[in-house]
């Protein structure tokens, strides 16, 4: 993406925004299409991406939470005009460990258009403890996204939330539009951070519109890793299976291998869209990853693999760790298959879910919490919100 000069004032923590133009609607719409939302964050940088529909100036304020709270006033303020499209906007030197208020205020004329106010943390680098969530398989019903993203979104303490694939149906500004509009309330708050599914990534709109840790691929965005506390998190494109993405595939997976060597002393979680394991696999396995992924996680003890192209609930423990796919945050759910993989733990059809990991120092627990039940395209929401299933990885010394 090309930045563009444009006037600013108190740049302090300023790092770029970068300006993507999109198709201008009538002035009768609002001025923002979508977020802010939170992406990629570290002890002293955090991202934020949205989007407008016509040239419009803007204030970008934030400020220590304490600050904030007490008087009203934002430490910082930096004012643009003429923005228009998607943006991307890098916050640095800040302080690790410390809550921010933020909040966009667009102009236009005379009229006014605050975003609502919100907030982030910055991590810890000694950060021990923290609980994060993920959830995936989001496409074709918005309103049910927005019930799982909500649900999260009442989770307390999340330091940040994982998708595992499978955003929108098809890559158009219609349907990514509709997913920001069912996460908007979860992505103010958390950092957000996704991983490619089957359509994601088919146009240009994925990468330009998330900002995510540093890895490879396009924009070396494709795949990526960063850690928080004792945990190291990568993300991969499984996707990648196609004859002509042979090679794309090979540099991601000796990128892949050069991380898990590089952080064996680490918890390692992997997110990746497509299962290795799946009772939907005439073979239970899938054909192409297996193979090359595999034996690198057992190799270097890669504790847990995250997927949800299976729209569905499977926790299957093999090669000494534990698969789970999570295809439960809105996307039409798939009914149970006969067959059951070998090292099957517990699964659940019909259900929107999601998860919730907590760290405490070398362990981390998983849950899997429940947020409805789907039968003849009627929706009932859990009565209880427990967990279904809940197991808990330890970090081999």
């Amino acid at each position: 993406m090309k930045a563009i000069a444009i006037r600013r004032t108190l740049i302090t923590g300023f790092l770029g925004l970068f300006i993507l133009s999109v198709s201008v609607f009538g002035q009768s719409e609002p001025p923002w299409a979508w977020g802010p939302i939170l992406g990629a964050i570290s002890e002293d940088t955090v991202a934020l991406t949205w989007k407008t529909v016509r040239p419009v100036g803007f204030d970008f304020s934030y400020s220590l939470a304490p600050v904030y709270d007490s008087s009203g006033q934002w430490e910082e303020v930096l004012t643009y005009e003429g923005h228009e499209g998607i943006a991307e906007i890098w916050l640095q030197d800040l302080l690790p460990n410390t809550a921010y208020r933020y909040q966009l205020v667009f102009y236009e004329g005379d009229a006014v258009y605050p975003t609502e106010i919100g907030t982030f943390r910055t991590a810890d680098p000694d950060d021990r403890s923290f609980s994060f969530a993920v959830y995936g398989a989001t496409a074709s019903h918005p309103d049910r996204h927005k019930l799982v993203a909500d649900t999260i979104n009442r989770q307390p303490n999340l330091s940040f939330v994982l998708h595992a694939g499978g955003l929108v149906e098809m890559p158009t500004d219609e349907h990514y539009d509709n997913f920001f509009w069912a996460m908007a309330n979860l992505s103010r708050r958390h950092p957000y951070l996704p991983v490619i599914g089957e359509r994601d990534a088919d146009e240009s709109i994925y990468y330009e519109s998330f900002a995510l840790p540093s890895g490879g691929g396009v924009g070396g965005e494709q795949w990526w890793a960063f850690d928080y506390g004792s945990v190291r998190f990568i993300g991969l494109d499984s996707t990648l299976t196609g004859v002509s993405e042979i090679s794309a595939l090979q540099e991601q997976t000796a990128w892949l291998e050069q991380e898990l060597s590089e952080h064996s002393d680490r918890i390692v979680v992997v997110l990746c869209a497509d299962p290795i394991y799946s009772a939907s696999y005439a073979s239970g396995i899938h054909e192409t990853l297996h193979p090359l992924w595999s034996p690198l996680f057992r190799q270097y003890g890669v504790n847990l693999v995250i997927s949800s192209s299976i729209h569905c609930y499977e926790h299957i423990y093999a090669d000494g760790l534990h698969y789970v796919i999570s295809g439960g945050g809105g996307a039409s759910l798939i009914p149970a298959p006969v067959e059951r993989v070998p090292g099957t733990v517990f699964r659940r059809y019909g259900l929107l879910h999601y998860l919730v990991g907590t760290v405490a120092d070398d362990t981390l627990q998983v849950e899997v919490i429940p947020v409805a039940s789907i039968v003849d395209d009627i929706v009932t929401l859990s009565a209880s919100g427990r967990s279904i299933d809940t197991f808990v990885l330890q970090r081999d010394r």
